[in-house]
């Protein structure tokens, strides 16, 4: 449910001359938390599928006795990812506000609903509470991978390096960042050992998801031609036209049903419930896909970024299938 306006506002000028309604502080803090938390708990979600895509963890974690150890072994990891993924989510808000503000997006930065001094505190506060929720684990790699995590957020906004500007580089930014969100989840305490002598399943899980959000960011880049364009960007759908780019992501996906199989048929351990659902999956999105591009001259950018929240589902179902394929490995 969204987080309502507060009836306690202040009045402050903006740069037009004009006034603007501010919220209070700590109100301010839930509403940007509010505007991104679905994004968010995708991030975190991923960190959870992979810790269940480590074949053995489920047994490992069942043995522990110590419910206090596992609450901070465990508890933490998908809690980090939330955290740094909607402060990086809000960094680049921040940043892109006064685009977002001409392109009529209504988010609390562009709208004046929060201030930017606000925003910073935000980004403050998640990175830092992540970055000590890491240290709560006593997990060496957990700290080590919160590193370059919090890294790609700040590189993708920073204006001197700007990975959201750059041809691929943007949206493969994106794919690793996910793709790390599932390494904390594999590399536990529980999980570390379990990785490292079956290492086949849980990289096989990265490298779906990694594919995965890399379509997802594509065709949210196809809403944004516009706008990108305008401020000087280079995303796929602007090198590559939207026709070009639809039938980029469709070879991507159909590499996800290819690889299965291929791992499959070599007799590497992935299963045959995890290679049927990821190739019907892999059919699911392909199907989709298919459907946008016979309408690609028809769809407005806002109808565009309606197709790809659609997309937010089948995130989940990805996630689902390949934490279930895993618990049946056993």
């Amino acid at each position: 449910m969204p987080i309502p306006i507060p009836q306690f506002r202040r009045q402050t000028k903006n740069g037009s001359g004009g006034s603007r309604t501010q919220t209070s502080f700590v109100r301010s803090q839930l509403i940007l938390f509010q505007s991104r938390k679905k994004w968010g708990m995708l991030y975190s979600m991923a960190t959870v599928a992979g810790l269940l895509c480590v074949p053995g963890v489920l047994i490992a974690m069942g043995s522990e006795t110590n419910i206090l150890t596992f609450a901070h072994i465990v508890m933490p990891l998908p809690l980090i990812s939330l955290l740094v993924a909607t402060g990086m989510y809000i960094l680049n808000d921040l940043v892109d506000a006064d685009l977002d503000r001409a392109n009529g997006k209504n988010r609390p930065i562009p709208s004046g609903l929060v201030s930017k001094r606000q925003a910073w505190i935000f980004i403050a506060g998640t990175n830092g509470a992540a970055v000590l929720l890491s240290i709560a684990t006593l997990n060496l790699t957990s700290m080590i991978i919160i590193v370059p995590m919090l890294a790609i957020g700040i590189m993708y906004s920073a204006p001197k390096t700007a990975f959201m500007n750059r041809f691929v580089v943007k949206t493969l930014s994106i794919a690793a960042f996910y793709m790390l969100c599932a390494l904390l989840g594999v590399m536990s305490s529980y999980g570390m050992d379990l990785a490292f002598s079956n290492p086949a399943v849980p990289v096989y899980a990265m490298v779906m998801l990694g594919i995965m959000i890399f379509i997802s960011s594509t065709l949210n880049d196809l809403g944004d031609i516009e706008g990108d364009r305008a401020a000087g960007r280079h995303t796929i759908p602007i090198v590559l036209g939207g026709n070009n780019t639809i039938k980029m992501m469709m070879v991507l996906a159909a590499s996800m049903l290819f690889t299965s199989w291929a791992l499959y048929g070599v007799s590497v351990n992935i299963g045959i419930a995890m290679t049927l659902g990821t190739s019907l999956f892999a059919l699911l999105v392909i199907n989709r896909l298919l459907q946008m591009r016979k309408r690609l001259d028809d769809l407005e950018m806002e109808l565009m970024r309606k197709h790809h929240k659609k997309l937010f589902p089948l995130h989940l179902v990805l996630q689902l299938n390949l934490a279930v394929g895993t618990i049946l490995l056993l």
